[in-house]
């Protein structure tokens, strides 16, 4: 499985548009799962807010046009249960209302009701659907609808990868004002047969006259796209970047090190971050969370706030390589071919610097190195595990898991991590946590294992996203919840994790319609 994952979050948006809205449903949350974290703040008003009767009297006048079939009055309900607005906030309602305003080809509840079927939130999971409805509104001009269909060409999952026909639905997204999707453009230039200046025609070439008219007030929503170009991960003439480095922290799950960095989206330098977040990225990368490990690495290569050092350098890389995280292998290749590594590697290995050691074993097991063999590899890593090294004491348990190198020992495999849990080594309780899940060895007593993963979640493990989707998927401690479960495969797939990607297209397999368009293999 030589997959490589290159991925771009989307950021969606709702549409709300001015009309009247109709008939109360038994609200079935106290708080709208769509918006509990999305809510747009507001600020003191400053206009007249009409009584308490003249607002009951709007509320009625909704309800009674909604009920009457006005398209606008039940995608507007729609909305207000969703948000709140006016009425008790409840999912479900708020579907159920945006549901019939796009059966009647509403393009704004068309969209918006795509959102509800990716994200499930409201209706069952079902991007199947939620494509039939992005295309309606992608069809009707709809430039954030058209950036959808674009970036649903991409990733192999809804319908089959097409990157001429991702092309043309960006472009004409981008002439029609969508400005994000020039982003995606540039990445795909190069990757396609198609010229630019026939794309900007074809934007426009059904209907010149006609545009989406729907109002301009957005609240962002979750929607977790991705763009997968495994072929450009693997692309050896890709000069890694700071900015490119940077550029990766602004993706869901690896965010929160953004922040606690103090890393603006302007940033083009590392020498610009907060490093009184320093801690943090350090903590991060302890529980396992690549694009941390990846950064350390980097800032040992370059000398930035750490003292310049390629082997702790390399060291951190391959911990991210372990981890699939997509930039580290090019970077140790840089590393690897710098002129004075390997005699600094074979003196401090000589000297039986643990770390140095740990390296000796990585570049031999990830192909890197075929100097010496894979059993003389793990003498290597069980010399450095021996002289107390942390990764190394982790990787050695990974290979009797997983039968790297040796012959698969699970049962010492956790005596391994227990020992590391005893040293108060972060990543073995996610270890430990994670296999006794995955393994069925769960007990009654599983929620302090979902703790343990929620919390190293938080700082972006992406074991702990691939295993609470792993719950989610099968009711393992908490609610089933198929939609949940995509969510965390998904983020864990943007990042670089092969497997959640695999998990992701399976769950899309198992529900996938037996038309022709949803065919990808």
């Amino acid at each position: 499985m030589k997959l490589k994952l290159k991925i771009l979050l989307l950021t969606s948006l709702f549409f709300v548009i001015n009309g009247y809205a109709a008939s109360e449903i038994q609200s079935d949350t106290a708080t709208s799962l769509a918006f509990k974290k999305n809510r747009p703040s507001k600020s003191h008003p400053i206009f007249y807010q009409p009584d308490l009767s003249y607002q009951i009297w709007q509320q009625f006048s909704l309800l009674r046009e909604a009920n009457n079939g006005d398209a606008l009055a039940q995608h507007e309900l729609g909305i207000r249960y969703l948000l709140g607005e006016g009425f008790p906030a409840d999912t479900s309602t708020g579907a159920y209302w945006i549901q019939k305003a796009a059966l009647q080809n509403l393009t704004p509840a068309c969209y918006n009701y795509g959102i509800l079927l990716l994200n499930g939130w409201g209706v069952a999971w079902n991007p199947f659907e939620a494509y039939q409805y992005f295309l309606k509104a992608a069809n009707d001009k709809m430039p954030a609808a058209q950036y959808i269909i674009g970036i649903l060409h991409t990733d192999n999952l809804i319908v089959k990868k097409d990157l001429n026909q991702a092309y043309l639905w960006l472009q004409k997204s981008y002439a029609n004002g969508y400005e994000t999707a020039s982003e995606v453009i540039k990445q795909l230039e190069g990757k396609v047969k198609i010229n630019p200046a026939d794309t900007i025609k074809y934007a426009f070439e059904d209907d010149p006259n006609k545009e989406f008219s729907g109002s301009d007030n957005p609240i962002s929503s979750t929607l977790g796209l991705v763009y997968i170009d495994f072929e450009a991960i693997a692309d050896s003439t890709i000069k890694i970047s700071e900015e490119i480095l940077l550029d990766d922290l602004f993706r869901l799950g690896s965010d929160t090190l953004a922040i606690s960095l103090g890393v603006q989206k302007e940033l083009a330098s590392l020498n610009g971050i907060d490093f009184q977040g320093i801690s943090f990225l350090a903590k991060s990368s302890e529980y396992g969370n690549p694009e941390a490990l990846t950064l350390i690495g980097y800032l040992y290569q370059k000398g930035i706030y750490y003292p310049l050092n390629e082997i702790t350098a390399a060291a951190n890389y391959i911990r991210a390589i372990r981890l699939d995280a997509p930039r580290a292998p090019l970077l140790l290749w840089e590393i690897i071919n710098s002129k004075s590594f390997y005699d600094n590697l074979r003196k401090e290995s000589a000297a039986e610097n643990p770390e140095a050691l740990f390296v000796w074993y990585g570049l031999i097991s990830y192909g890197f190195d075929n100097r010496v063999t894979e059993s003389d590899a793990f003498e290597l890593l069980n010399k450095a595990a021996a002289l107390g090294h942390t990764p190394s004491i982790i990787e050695l348990g990974l290979n009797y898991y997983t039968g790297k190198l040796v012959n698969v020992n699970k049962e010492k495999a956790r005596e391994i991590w227990k020992y590391a849990e005893r040293l108060n080594i972060a990543e073995s309780k996610i270890r430990l946590s994670a296999v006794t899940i995955l393994d069925g060895k769960v007990d009654s007593n599983v929620q302090p294992l979902i703790a343990a993963l929620r919390e190293a979640e938080k700082v972006g493990s992406i074991l702990a996203q691939v295993t609470l989707a792993y719950c989610f998927e099968n009711g393992i401690g908490v609610e089933e919840n198929k939609a949940e479960a995509v969510k965390y495969y998904r983020t864990a797939a943007q990042r670089g994790s092969r497997f959640a990607y695999e998990e992701l297209k399976r769950i899309y397999d198992q529900i996938r319609p037996a038309e022709i368009r949803f065919k990808v293999h």
